[in-house]
């Protein structure tokens, strides 16, 4: 799924389901994304680097992306490089996934956005560190992050941080998805 989709599925899968958080999560936490096969929950987990962790488990054959998230102000972060991290495990991956943050900025989604789908998650592995890392607009007035699962399998992640890092740390997004012009152009022909 290209990665403009993938923004505007999750921000209209936030609309949707704000008020809809499925059992188990805590407070601040959501599932949302046009998988319908999918079930996130905290489950325990022994040999994880927490007793518990976030789980987004999907039935073979699922087709669309999943994906446990928060949305907060983005306040503390505007104007500042920002880097999530998380460990993360894989079960089956059968397309892909990976953690995700996205900044926007009043109407314009997705100002500052990386999902991973240039150096994705893929098939079995055990507990390793994840991260991606973010210029945030200083007009941003929204950052939304989690983890996300494209097709079947089972991904799990815990560990979760979110921190403003230096300037010198390098940056895995690629900034906006597209950037709209802010007046009309060639209203008429030249």
């Amino acid at each position: 799924m290209k990665a403009s989709a993938i923004v505007a599925a999750i921000g209209v899968g936030v609309l949707a389901t704000a008020l809809a958080k499925p059992a188990g999560l805590p407070n601040g936490w959501l599932q949302t994304g046009p998988a319908k096969t999918c079930e996130g929950q905290v489950v325990p987990a022994s040999g994880a680097p927490s007793p518990r962790v976030f789980s987004l488990d999907c039935k073979p054959g699922t087709e669309g992306f999943s994906t446990l998230m928060q949305q907060i102000g983005s306040g503390d972060y505007a104007g500042k490089r920002v880097q999530l991290t998380a460990q993360v495990r894989g079960d089956q991956l059968a397309a892909w996934g990976g953690l995700w943050m996205r900044a926007d900025s009043g109407q314009r989604p997705g100002t500052a956005f990386d999902n991973m789908n240039d150096r994705p998650l893929r098939g079995s592995f055990g507990w390793q560190p994840a991260q991606v890392v973010l210029d945030i607009p200083a007009d941003a007035t929204t950052l939304s992050f989690g983890f996300l699962l494209e097709g079947g399998g089972q991904l799990q992640a815990t560990a979760f941080n979110l921190e403003v890092v230096p300037a010198a740390t390098p940056t895995t997004g690629k900034g906006p998805i597209q950037v709209l012009p802010t007046r009309p152009n060639h209203l008429t022909p030249p």
